[in-house]
């Protein structure tokens, strides 16, 4: 698939065989108008702060992780409340609406936002080859103009303009306007100390990758979405998006983002290991994980216990 052929169009679409309820009709719509849609009531504050509580200490134990050299990614294998977490109800239910039937979860990563932070910088992903030059997503069934990959930005602390919210650009999954294949000056280096870094992108500016250098979004387009403790946001990464800067001394802003594909999304095609943020991940113990419908191909490994050996599914915690 060449990179002209991954350019989004303004054909961009839900899933064909997506089935729509009445109840979240007009969220959908507003995600296929501007490519993200929240906030979205997860958890009541309460429980948000108390699975945080539990969240963090678990945190802390990295035996069981999936990878050894990392407490970032996909920690839903090691700790009960994220295993639990990517499959709530209400998250499957948007999913479903947007992607069809049948979806994986491929990735989980922890954000937190300390005091002080600087602002995450605007970016835009297709399928993550910005990390190393390989996609890491690749469709098999729909061309780039379907949506592919969606996130879920779950935050458990309050996340405002002042403790780094999440901002979009609203419409701009309908145009190309960062090209993640691109070559930087800086290249794509594993010399980075992410906690000392002024961007969270390998060392580089993600601006290097934009297609007009001159490119700003209008004032009027962008969107800083407040959020409650135990609130959501949905979005397809193809619209432009970063957060607020942690202007605040003592509140850490902590959230979990949790990606999602269609089952027909092949994930780290022909890879054993993926790059990202200075550190290579060995994929020999990873799987993606069916959290709606059913898995009809053989492009993945799925997996369907955490390293607990606990199945994956939604319980009340």
């Amino acid at each position: 698939m060449t990179i002209d052929q991954q350019r989004p169009t303004p054909a961009a679409r839900i899933s064909r065989n997506a089935v729509i309820p009445e109840d979240i009709k007009a969220d959908i719509e507003q995600f296929s108008l501007d490519g993200f849609t929240g906030p979205i009531k997860l958890y009541e504050s309460e429980e948000a702060a108390a699975l945080i509580r539990e969240i963090r200490i678990n945190n802390q134990d990295s035996s069981r992780a999936l990878y050894k050299n990392s407490v970032n990614y996909d920690r839903h294998f090691d700790i009960p409340e994220l295993s639990r977490h990517i499959t709530h109800p209400t998250i499957v239910k948007y999913l479903s609406a947007i992607l069809g039937p049948d979806v994986l979860n491929w990735r989980t990563e922890w954000f937190p936002k300390f005091p002080g932070a600087k602002a995450t910088e605007w970016h835009q992903v297709r399928d993550y080859s910005y990390a190393n030059g390989k996609p890491q997503l690749l469709p098999t069934e729909s061309e780039w103009n379907a949506y592919i990959d969606i996130t879920v930005w779950t935050t458990f602390t309050p996340a405002t303009k002042d403790t780094a919210c999440m901002k979009f650009v609203r419409g701009s999954q309908r145009d190309w306007i960062f090209d993640e294949h691109k070559s930087t000056q800086a290249g794509r280096s594993t010399d980075y100390d992410v906690a000392h870094a002024d961007t969270g992108f390998f060392g580089y500016d993600f601006a290097d990758f934009k297609i007009d250098p001159n490119w700003e979004p209008r004032p009027e387009d962008v969107v800083e979405l407040e959020m409650k403790p135990g609130e959501a946001v949905i979005f397809t990464a193809s619209c432009v998006h970063g957060s607020t800067p942690n202007n605040t001394e003592r509140e850490t802003r902590f959230a979990i983002a949790s990606r999602y594909v269609p089952t027909h999304v092949r994930v780290y095609p022909d890879q054993d290991s993926f790059s990202a943020h200075g550190a290579t991940f060995d994929l020999s113990e990873y799987g993606s994980v069916v959290v709606a419908g059913e898995n009809r191909f053989e492009h993945n490994r799925i997996r369907t216990e955490n390293n607990h050996g606990t199945p994956f599914g939604w319980t009340a915690s």
